[in-house]
């Protein structure tokens, strides 16, 4: 088996431990077992919890389908203004994001590998089981609208504002920064890139994602839910700096994102909460 293949094997697995770590943390006295896998019977059994599972695969497939085809869009701008937009984002930044990598150290770097790889794909499935615990069935489809709508929002931005991740940008033929993840294994990155365009990088998803779930998390009311939420909000978004991934700007970008979702999630979730109430009274 090559590195990449044992990459991609021991993901699941590490995956489904870490969720049910982090929903043991956020509930304290709850099963963390019976939170975690007790929507999945769900879904065989309730419409709405199907309908959750496919949108959010539906979403994860044409991410896949747009880095699949990223290189042509890329393309189409390059010739059309002669180059991406590395060097102008560059340009407003300056030399910020070496801040991060101006001290490393060995578990610090594990710790960001795994909140940037494992935890950062876990927060919607974490944050929903959680609220399907809570009955808080409102909140999860704020978070399922939050989800879409950070996705929607970046894609312009993917499509026609290509800016490339920092430790690729290498304009006196040496890297701007260092692939910090490359410390961990060389291999990492080659079994993460088919979902992650080299040059999808304005704005950061993991940076606007976590903060529209870290927002509806802090909004729940359980103080432990919240904390570790904030906690690992914070890492995901420093983990894209420290490793070498993204820009200062993508990561503001992120943040701006990530509040105008969870705005539009929370707005639109309640408006079809109360639709839905209304119907369900009236039959």
């Amino acid at each position: 088996m090559t590195p990449v293949t044992i990459i991609r094997a021991l993901e699941p697995p590490i995956f489904v431990v870490s969720v049910v770590l982090l929903v043991w943390a956020s509930l304290p006295g709850a099963n963390p077992l019976v939170v975690t896998f007790r929507p999945l019977w769900r879904t065989f059994r309730r419409k709405n919890y199907a309908l959750y599972l496919g949108i959010g695969l539906l979403v994860v497939f044409c991410n896949a389908v747009l880095t699949a085809a990223d290189h042509h869009f890329t393309r189409a701008v390059v010739n059309w203004r002669g180059a991406d937009f590395t060097s102008l984002v560059r340009g407003i930044e300056g030399d910020w994001v070496k801040v991060f990598q101006e001290w490393t150290w060995p578990p610090l770097t594990w710790y960001m590998g795994w909140v940037y790889i494992i935890v950062f794909p876990a927060v919607v499935p974490w944050a929903m089981v959680v609220f399907d615990y809570l009955g808080e069935s409102r909140r999860n489809i704020s978070v399922l609208i939050g989800y879409i709508a950070n996705y929607l929002l970046a894609l312009p931005f993917y499509i026609f504002f290509p800016v490339r991740e920092c430790h690729e940008y290498a304009p006196s033929g040496e890297p701007f920064v260092r692939l910090v993840l490359d410390d961990m294994h060389p291999a990492i990155m080659q079994a993460l890139r088919p979902m992650s365009g080299i040059d999808n990088c304005f704005p950061s998803f993991h940076t606007s994602l976590t903060v529209t779930i870290a927002l509806c998390a802090w909004f729940s009311g359980r103080n432990a839910f919240r904390i570790v939420m904030a906690v690992m909000a914070l890492s995901i978004i420093l983990s894209t700096l420290y490793l070498g991934v993204h820009w200062v700007t993508d990561v503001g970008a992120g943040v701006l994102s990530g509040v105008v979702a969870f705005m539009l999630g929370e707005w639109l979730g309640r408006k079809f909460w109360n639709r839905r109430q209304r119907i369900q009274a009236e039959s």
